[in-house]
């Protein structure tokens, strides 16, 4: 007997729409912004705004998905190892897309925020289960203390989103079993990064679509995607203008 299919849409189909969205704000941000170093207008300023506002879907879904994987991993540690691998893998095609340089500190791509987040959030769980660590409240306040921590590390480091990034993702989670509040403090810590990140709203209908199932994937495309997208965007625009 064949089980029948939850309603609503699977992790799978969220992931694609991070990837398309986030796709239009790299190609804008590469090659708009490449277009006009070269002195051609290829858009106007608002049509390249309306872009790049497209691209703000991709990461409040890329963290909701994070704290979905959290709760499914059977292996936290693995899952830590390959968001570390594909930060490190991204570094040189990111820098070479967004700072025209093969290697610089100046910024940090988004699998560096997304391993600091999933980490504190490793941490916290361990914190708050272990009941040799002390009272409940001190396991609490210590567990929420290394997540401040490493929303600290993301933010000296320069990475994508920084501190913003990772309290997201905390939010996220600790917020997962109240879904208005969770939404309403997310999406104010992203507006406080940059009010164009309201424009990522309409996630808020797409987690509750969300059937709670994983959906077909395969599971390192999405990884893979991501260094490989921006290495042939920066090749494009260096074929074009030499930029």
């Amino acid at each position: 007997m064949e089980l029948e299919k939850k309603k609503g849409i699977p992790g799978s189909a969220l992931k694609w729409v991070a990837v398309v969205s986030m796709f239009i704000d790299h190609a804008t941000a590469v090659l708009v912004e490449g277009s006009w170093r070269a002195g051609l207008r290829t858009v106007s300023y608002r049509q390249y705004m309306i872009l790049r506002g497209v691209g703000r879907l991709a990461f409040p879904i890329y963290c909701f998905l994070l704290t979905e994987g959290l709760l499914h991993t059977r292996d936290v540690k693995k899952y830590l190892g390959r968001l570390a691998l594909f930060a490190f893998l991204s570094d040189i095609p990111f820098d070479l897309a967004f700072e025209r340089h093969f290697f610089t500190l100046e910024y940090q791509n988004v699998f560096f925020t997304l391993f600091f987040g999933l980490l504190g959030l490793a941490l916290w769980r361990r914190i708050t289960e272990e009941k040799d660590f002390g009272a409940v409240w001190w396991r609490q306040a210590l567990g929420l203390g290394c997540i401040a921590a490493l929303a600290y590390i993301a933010e000296k480091c320069n990475t994508d989103y920084g501190w913003y990034g990772v309290t997201v993702i905390a939010l996220m989670y600790l917020l997962r079993k109240k879904p208005l509040a969770r939404d309403a403090a997310s999406f104010a810590v992203l507006f406080n990064a940059s009010p164009l990140e309201l424009a990522a709203l309409p996630d808020v209908l797409l987690y509750r679509l969300y059937n709670g199932e994983r959906g077909r994937q395969n599971k390192y495309l999405f990884y893979i995607f991501y260094p490989a997208h921006i290495l042939l965007l920066a090749g494009i625009r260096w074929m074009i203008w030499r930029i």
